[in-house]
């Protein structure tokens, strides 16, 4: 503390005056706890996320040599056409939609995806880790099949997106669902049910020149010789919805933590006073909050610190059983930085206001 805070008398009593009362630091510091916990916990595990899905959807398209899209998406008929262009490998196209299980009478509601496959060499890989997707059946999630006990072979009764009911064979567990879906159903079936039933995208492998043959025989298509782009779009899109709720978290709690401090220091005009009378100069009064602040901040910044390795730790393991306690130093660094910045703020400049009451010492003896 000594080393903290500095040598000399100030530093000292600083010291002293903290210990003496601990409910009072204790009061001002929750803020400053709350403050860089809940804000670094949500950045760090919103950048995690965004860089686990980046990294499954790298995987799924890795083997593909492009992908074709269209502004307003595909007609499943016209995904086939592309998808039997010659020179075309292997394509997969995708139909976005959701379904509804019901368990136990309550009906929830799981992105997925319809799925065409053609061709002789994968353009996509979901990571199976049992069995496989077949046409007239269905492909779920490690995470769907755990949250409904499904086992391979299975049939089970899913709700389509117009409300039609369907029981298809589970024949695939997959682990790459992350900014895919999961469940995985016949496109013909999802395009059939789906007011929407359009092909999101179609991962492809060709040889050399078929992206010409393409173009020229789906007139519109936009073909993009990597998968790169699309998933850093996805992951940008949701870094930024949670980097907008974390701005508004931190007004919030920027103010209550400036509340916090003014209110503590003017409950402290007779402690000010008696030091004036005792022969405190202001200057040495402004060093005391300053110091006092100080051991404000480094208690609410370890207790932060403290919390938020533990959070995001045990997040970090949930998701994909890696132990991360830092995901990006940078944002960790200048969340301290900033938390800490305006503590000290906060602690120093209630009590420049205060201290420039000059009535101070009468203060002292009218209370």
């Amino acid at each position: 503390m000594s080393r903290l805070l500095g040598a000399g008398p100030v530093g000292r009593l600083a010291a002293q005056v903290t210990r003496a009362e601990p409910r009072r630091v204790a009061a001002v510091a929750v803020p400053l706890v709350l403050m860089f916990a809940i804000n670094a916990t949500m950045l760090l595990n919103s950048r995690m996320l965004t860089g686990i899905t980046a990294g499954e959807q790298a995987a799924r398209t890795a083997s593909a040599t492009a992908q074709v899209t269209a502004p307003q998406g595909l007609a499943l008929g016209t995904a086939e056409a592309v998808m039997a262009v010659p020179g075309v490998t292997g394509a997969a196209a995708t139909v976005p939609t959701r379904i509804v299980v019901v368990a136990g009478g309550k009906p929830e509601d799981h992105v997925a995806q319809g799925l065409l496959t053609t061709g002789t060499q994968a353009a996509l890989d979901l990571g199976f880790t049992a069995g496989g997707f077949s046409d007239g059946a269905f492909a779920a999630s490690r995470y769907l099949a755990g949250l409904y006990g499904w086992t391979v072979g299975q049939d089970v009764e899913l709700r389509l997106a117009d409300g039609h009911r369907v029981r298809l064979r589970l024949t695939g567990v997959y682990e790459r669902s992350r900014g895919f879906g999961d469940a995985v159903l016949p496109a013909a079936l999802v395009a059939a049910h789906d007011p929407r039933g359009l092909v999101r995208g179609i991962s492809v492998r060709y040889d050399p020149g078929t992206a010409e043959r393409i173009r020229a025989a789906v007139p519109g298509v936009v073909v993009t010789p990597s998968s790169a782009t699309e998933a850093a779009g996805d992951a940008q899109e949701q870094q930024g919805a949670w980097e907008l709720m974390v701005v508004v978290t931190l007004g919030f709690t920027a103010i209550a933590i400036l509340n916090t401090f003014a209110i503590a220091t003017t409950g402290r005009r007779r402690e000010f006073a008696d030091l004036r009378l005792a022969g405190a100069t202001t200057g040495q009064l402004h060093r005391l909050a300053a110091r006092e602040a100080l051991i404000v901040v480094t208690a609410g910044l370890a207790l932060g610190a403290l919390i938020t390795g533990v959070v995001v730790g045990a997040f970090s393991v949930a998701q994909d059983g890696v132990f991360r306690v830092v995901v990006d130093p940078a944002t960790y660094a200048t969340m301290a930085a900033g938390v800490a910045a305006l503590g000290l703020l906060a602690g120093v400049l209630p009590a420049r206001v205060l201290l420039r009451r000059r009535a101070l010492p009468a203060l002292a003896d009218d209370q």
